[in-house]
């Protein structure tokens, strides 16, 4: 009961968390805005998540996952709220680059991470993959519900009733008991930092490192940040554009499942490289499609599916590299990683404009080709019967 209550809350979360990149345009030219008073807002969120990521690790650590997660949704809630007031871009600010990114902190490869290391190391990978295609699946249901909703009432209705389900989902945590089995015993600090960074694997710590960068500015830059601006500047609607990013996370949910099964059955690194040279070729390949429904959507499909592969695997490479102890811990630094190089992708596309978006695009391609290349230089996961992870 306990791990459906998480599954639902990352699924709510995830939900809520779309509607700004969603509705971004939408809010623009009802507010007599600028694009920069909107884009900036969403990069702030991904930067913020970046930096809070490790205390949020720290605090599922010490604290476990019940009040973390009611503190992250309830700040969500108001979030999404205050968003229906705001009247100029510092609004904005406060409610999407700070109260939705420091909500967003507490993220579902976090939770997932932590929940997928415990018991045997032969199914870490499924069960994160199953925790983490719950963030893909809900971002789906709020981009199909949310454009609807849009089209037939207004914005404003869209954030207030996200709030409230937000809000709803916040007391179930609190009604519902949840085992504190993801918080740690307080260890003395000389040890927790050898376990979590010990000397002889610092160059393995900054490839991955590195890896997780080039991840997340190929997803959440791309994708979470900036794909609804470019199908709505190429001309598409609300809800033509929300069908496109709905197909990118339903493939998105698919890959986290498939992922997680063979990243328990078959050497990461190898699935790995090819995830990342499949990325690759897909990015390259957008400029030249011409931006139509059709091809945006096939490519949705593709991407979406690719990207999600990519987590799980990491974790298992990550745990096989650095070690299985502090997972969590080494996973928050890892998010930060991932979500820095989002905002780095998200603020530099975003400067590029419509016109140039090919050059990001591609640029973002070349750099898959060398987390690809990073990927060969370390360990592979815990195999089958190994100590549990």
């Amino acid at each position: 009961m306990a791990s459906a209550i998480v599954a639902l809350a990352i699924f709510a979360g995830s939900a809520a968390r779309v509607l700004p990149a969603l509705l971004a345009i939408t809010i623009q030219q009802d507010r007599g805005l600028q694009p920069s008073d909107v884009s900036l807002p969403i990069t702030l969120g991904i930067a913020v998540s970046a930096g809070a990521s490790p205390f949020a690790a720290y605090s599922l650590e010490r604290w476990g996952v019940r009040a973390p997660l009611i503190a992250s949704l309830a700040l969500l809630a108001l979030s999404l709220a205050s968003t229906t007031y705001a009247a100029s871009p510092w609004h904005l600010t406060a409610a999407w680059g700070l109260g939705i990114g420091f909500s967003g902190s507490l993220s579902a490869s976090l939770l997932g991470a932590m929940a997928g290391s415990r018991g045997g190391a032969v199914h870490c990978g499924t069960r994160f993959g199953l925790f983490a295609s719950m963030q893909p699946l809900g971002s789906a249901a709020g981009l199909l519900l949310a454009s609807r909703a849009a089209n037939a009432l207004d914005w404003c209705f869209v954030f207030q009733a996200a709030a409230v389900g937000v809000l709803a989902m916040a007391f179930a945590v609190v009604l519902v008991p949840i085992s504190r089995r993801g918080a740690s015993p307080r260890e003395p600090k000389s040890k927790q930092h050898a376990a979590s960074r010990p000397k002889e694997k610092d160059w393995e710590f900054w490839v991955l490192a590195t890896i997780f960068c080039i991840c997340g500015a190929s997803t959440s830059g791309l994708i979470d940040g900036q794909l609804g601006m470019l199908c709505m500047g190429a001309g598409l609607d609300l809800t033509s554009s929300a069908d496109v990013m709905a197909i990118v996370v339903f493939g998105g949910a698919i890959g986290n499942v498939v992922s997680g099964y063979l990243a328990d059955r078959c050497p990461v690194r190898t699935v790995l490289a090819l995830y990342f040279v499949v990325r690759a070729l897909l990015l390259l390949w957008l400029p030249f499609t011409g931006f139509s429904l059709v091809e945006l959507a096939r490519f949705g499909a593709l991407y979406g599916l690719d990207a999600a592969l990519t987590f799980p695997a990491l974790v298992r490479l990550m745990s096989g590299s650095l070690g299985t102890r502090r997972v969590g811990r080494a996973m928050g630094w890892m998010t930060v990683m991932h979500l820095a190089g989002g905002a780095i992708a998200s603020a530099g596309i975003g400067a590029l404009g419509l016109a140039a978006y090919a050059v990001g695009f591609a640029g973002v391609g070349l750099a898959c080709l060398v987390a690809a290349g990073l990927v060969v230089l370390l360990k592979d996961g815990p195999a089958q019967g190994a100590p549990p992870c």
